[in-house]
């Protein structure tokens, strides 16, 4: 098990959706017409909505990967397995290359 955080975001889409996009997506959804986004945000709403669907759902995911890690290092009885749990759950350190070797230092 392990958790990216670009796990959280569509391989279709280069971004995740900013919080102004959520919020005209969910005005566009709700139920008060009176408080309706621009007009021209609708160009694009339901690709934007199955992006937000799929990015809660993967949220989800990682959510409960995380909580189980989290239950399982509660209860580990050394730091070895206590580590073990963690850097599986978490991955590696954002420093470091993707083959293991440390980056090089800064100039």
């Amino acid at each position: 098990m392990q958790v990216k955080p670009d796990r959280l975001t569509l391989g279709a889409m280069a971004e995740p959706l900013t919080d102004i996009r959520l919020d005209q997506l969910m005005r566009w959804h709700g139920t008060d017409e009176s408080n309706l986004p621009p007009a021209h945000t609708l160009q694009n709403l339901s690709r934007d909505t199955v992006a937000a669907l799929e990015e809660l759902r993967r949220a989800r995911e990682n959510i409960a990967e995380l909580r189980a890690a989290m239950g399982r290092a509660f209860w580990a009885t050394d730091f070895r397995t206590l580590h073990e749990i963690l850097l599986t759950a978490l991955g590696p350190p954002p420093g470091d290359a993707p083959d293991g070797d440390p980056p090089p230092p800064a100039a």
